[in-house]
């Protein structure tokens, strides 16, 4: 894994190795004592450092917190948090933990499982919360792609629940998935709803979007009757934009008439503002666009920005 000091706090992201177990020792030989652990955007890698490591983070007492996605080996860094949170370094659909069992050459090695007690080391590391029957499901999982996927409650209104089970043969994932009536708090996954923001989270692309389009009281995603445009083909073209993909931006011209969105783009920013500003006609002669949603959030600052 990549390991970034960031003064009490570690941030680990990427594959983990049997190396890494020597490489955070050392880190938490070192001063200030560490408090917090990121993981950031990891797929798992080498078992039997996961289990390692979430059982040093257990004995040292530290919290751990999901940076983007953290699956497979990396969800045992995640439980091993005596305190364990979700961040908003990334937006909400792109945060979660991801559980299923071990694996060789991408299926099921329920040896393995049976092995290393999978059941009974995440009942522990839940705290006793975690389901016994759900976690059966999930270690028996046969693909390597599929996986439980717990993210942050705010996914639940553009998922229809922040809780999937993935058998890795859906096409579209997490969408296609089996929507499971719990949550992370309730399976002790985490240990409680506080977001976190990670000492570097303004470097990340995300965190920089959030923080120079920072969200308003105005609306929320879902309340598409407030979107300031006349025009009715402008509430499907929202419609539309709340289920594409990140990066995404909405914009909206001063005067309500016109609008435009981009998608899949880092760019969709500037894309997005652009398209507004040619349909209403033009850079210099046209109304000003000003933008009205970014990622997952409304930026719009209402009747200021008319």
């Amino acid at each position: 894994m990549e390991v970034i000091r960031l003064g009490d706090t570690l941030v680990l992201s990427g594959e983990i190795v049997r190396r890494d177990l020597d490489a955070v020792q050392a880190e938490f030989n070192r001063t200030p004592m560490i408090t917090h652990v990121v993981l950031r955007n990891s797929m798992g890698g080498n078992s039997w450092t996961g289990y390692r490591l979430g059982e040093l983070f257990r004995e040292k007492g530290v919290t751990t917190v999901v940076s983007g996605h953290c699956v497979s080996a990396c969800s045992r860094l995640f439980l091993g948090g005596r305190q364990r949170l979700f961040s908003d370094d990334f937006p909400a659909s792109l945060t979660y933990v991801g559980f299923h069992g071990h694996y060789d050459f991408g299926k099921l090695n329920n040896a393995a499982v049976e092995k290393n007690d999978l059941l009974q080391w995440t009942l522990k590391f839940t705290d006793g919360k975690a389901d016994p029957a759900l976690v059966k499901r999930w270690i028996s999982i046969e693909r390597r792609a599929g996986d439980v996927r717990f993210y942050p409650p705010a996914v639940a209104s553009r998922f229809g629940q922040a809780t999937m089970l993935c058998l890795g043969t859906e096409s579209a994932r997490p969408q296609q998935c089996e929507k499971i009536a719990t949550s992370a708090l309730a399976q002790g996954v985490v240990t409680s709803q506080v977001i976190w923001s990670s000492p570097d989270s303004g470097n990340l692309p995300y965190g920089w979007r959030r923080e120079k389009f920072p969200t308003t009281a105005y609306a929320t995603l879902e309340q598409i009757d407030k979107l300031p445009v006349r025009n009715p083909l402008a509430k499907r073209d929202f419609g539309q934009f709340r289920l594409a993909a990140l990066p995404r931006a909405f914009a909206v011209s001063a005067n309500g008439a016109h609008w435009a969105w981009s998608a899949n783009d880092p760019n969709s920013i500037d894309v997005a503002l652009a398209r507004c500003k040619a349909r209403g006609g033009g850079q210099t002669t046209g109304p000003r666009c000003v933008l009205y949603a970014v990622d997952e959030r409304v930026v719009y600052p209402g009747t200021a920005s008319r």
